[in-house]
């Protein structure tokens, strides 16, 4: 079963110009580069948000917060400790 799917869309003829000149110089694939270039862009937003979640945790919700250790002591998921 085919993987690759037709793609059209419409880019600056100077955009387009440059992006064929920059892989035909390094031996680069066009359809590799875009393929990489849209995975990196997807992956680095990703990050972003990432990011931008551990920011309102550590600045709004760090405070807030209970060890788990705490919690599964309290509701006695660990038994009782046995003395040695």
């Amino acid at each position: 079963m085919q993987k690759n799917v037709t793609f059209t869309m419409k880019v600056d003829k100077d955009v387009r110009d440059l992006m064929k000149d920059f892989c035909r110089s390094r031996g680069f694939m066009m359809k590799s580069f875009i393929e990489k270039a849209i995975l990196d862009e997807i992956e680095r937003e990703e990050l972003k948000e990432d990011l931008l979640s551990i920011q309102n945790y550590e600045r709004n919700e760090k405070d807030n917060t209970i060890e788990l250790k705490s919690v599964a002591e309290e509701l006695g998921f660990y038994g009782k400790k046995k003395h040695v």
